[in-house]
């Protein structure tokens, strides 16, 4: 660690500057640091030591001048709240120089994720060590005693590889965040009351660094994660900073692969990033979602229509991600059949409802990954249940056009569209509806076999028929007697203002 390649980065990250390129500056020196360096921590705690006794050691009555030049020109959070004079005292309040502070905070982020790194190399070394040694011991037995021999020593290895683990992960889980000889300790509650504290500090880059730091603290320890992830989270839904909100979905995507449970307990905010108004951030959330999903890291719980919702839109960018997720999921087992109600719904009813027209290009996609016959057959019984639940003529048609999507290659298929009759008997009515189960019978026609008898179908089609004119009788009857209940009250009223 004497190289003076070690002095020159530190020296580099602790020179005194003010602009942004600092940044990517100081993570390419740290991250040379730990490939290269056989104690590392040793030069980042040096340094972190010395950037935070400078931070805390400037006056305050410099932080206004050099502050106020590096906030001017910036969208702050909260910028439309604040009064003229309000914005002028933004650092001032901070009690230290707000970019400084931004500087120590990235640092220690930075430093926490590339530890965490370099403690599983260490740990993947001691395993190996150990294991070579085991061999070179077990290596000469060749006799049933000296097999016996052997066999306990591998069973000796293995505990000695579990109990390696079990001391990375207590540094980790105990010592690193919650020591209080530990340096990264010592900064995770500061870090956590900036972004507990929008409006105390303002400063965009102060906050920026804050929120990133903030996540890869919590890649380290569960029980920090744990503590911290609710206020991720709210930042997400409440920044209004959209490399704030990038960098946050981008972190749960990687604290997702240290701890699942505690974002798979979450998914549902996160999710919420595919509706954000911020492209970037939707792309993002888009892509930290299917690796999660397709790598088994967050379960699908009926969120799967926001997903379908990409399929069509604005930016082309989004919707191929979205069209590749559809495609990757589609190899898992059922794992399309077993969601594609849910999407139904979610596309069709409450606030996340869709057009008819991006329903119907949505759902054509999807429903290209039915391929199984007997998937079809069961979606044809369920579908068909779904109209005794709704009077929702919107809905009808939505029900109507899935089931026109279903190949129809059995006629097992056909005759559990006919005995489901009683469910959408009236609903024929409807135009659309009924022209989408003549589309049906002319599917079910093409794909039938030459030598079988085309009876069946021509008496489902009177019956389609039949219904159809049936309740268009109806529902002009119902129409009448609403206009003649309509007349007569008019006439009650005219008498009663007569008298």
């Amino acid at each position: 660690m004497d190289s003076p390649v070690f002095s020159k980065l530190q020296e580099i990250m602790e020179a005194t500057g003010r602009s942004q390129d600092w940044f990517g500056m100081a993570e390419q020196a740290i991250n040379t640091i730990y490939l290269l360096g056989e104690q590392p921590d040793v030069i980042c705690d040096t340094v972190i030591k010395r950037l935070a006794a400078r931070v805390f050691e400037t006056p305050s009555n410099k932080t206004t001048s050099e502050g106020a030049l590096e906030t001017e020109g910036m969208e702050v959070d909260g910028a439309a709240d604040a009064t003229p004079s309000n914005s002028a005292q933004t650092d001032s309040d901070d009690m230290c120089d707000a970019f400084l502070l931004s500087q120590l905070v990235f640092v220690v982020g930075h430093v926490a994720i590339k530890h965490l790194v370099y403690l599983e190399l260490v740990e993947r070394e001691m395993k190996r060590r150990k294991d070579v040694a085991a061999k070179e011991k077990g290596a000469n037995t060749s006799s049933p005693a000296q097999s016996k021999d052997g066999e306990e020593l591998d069973q000796v290895a293995g505990n000695a590889e579990d109990e390696i683990g079990d001391l990375i992960a207590s540094v980790r889980e105990d010592e690193m965040m919650f020591s209080p000889n530990s340096l990264l300790a010592t900064f995770g509650p500061m870090i956590t009351h900036i972004c507990l504290n929008p409006p105390m500090f303002k400063h965009q880059v102060l906050r920026t660094s804050a929120a990133l730091s903030l996540s890869k603290l919590m890649c380290i320890s569960s029980k920090f994660c744990e503590e911290n992830l609710l206020l991720l989270l709210r930042m997400l839904e409440t920044s209004r900073d959209p490399n704030i909100r990038s960098n946050i979905v981008i972190a749960l995507g990687d604290i997702a692969v240290c701890f699942s449970t505690l974002i798979d307990e979450n998914s549902d905010r996160l999710y919420k990033g595919l509706s954000d108004r911020d492209l970037t951030v939707k792309k993002n959330t888009l892509m930290v979602l299917t690796h999660l999903i397709l790598n088994g890291m967050v379960k699908v719980k009926g969120q799967l229509g926001e997903m379908a919702k990409c399929l069509e839109d604005e930016d082309r960018r989004v919707s191929d991600l979205a069209k590749l997720f559809f495609t990757e999921l589609s190899t898992k087992d059922n794992a399309i059949y077993n969601n594609i109600q849910d999407v139904i719904s979610h596309l069709s009813v409450g606030p996340h409802a869709v057009d008819e027209e991006i329903f119907q290009s949505t759902m054509k996609y999807i429903f290209n990954f039915i391929e199984k016959e007997k998937q079809a057959e069961n979606l044809v019984e369920k579908l068909c249940q779904r109209f005794r639940d709704t009077t929702d003529e919107k809905q009808w048609r939505n029900i109507a056009f899935c089931l026109s999507l279903l190949p129809y290659k059995s006629e097992r298929s056909l005759k559990k569209l006919i005995e489901a009759l009683p469910f959408y008997q009236d609903k024929l009515r409807e135009e659309t509806v009924y022209n989408r189960f003549t589309e049906i019978l002319q599917k079910a026609r093409t794909n039938k076999s030459a030598n079988k008898p085309d009876n069946e179908m021509k008496e489902f089609e009177k019956i389609l028929t039949d219904f159809k004119e049936q309740g268009q009788e109806d529902q002009a009857l119902e129409k009448r007697v609403e206009i003649k209940k309509a007349v007569a009250k008019r006439r009650a009223v005219r008498k009663a203002a007569r008298k």
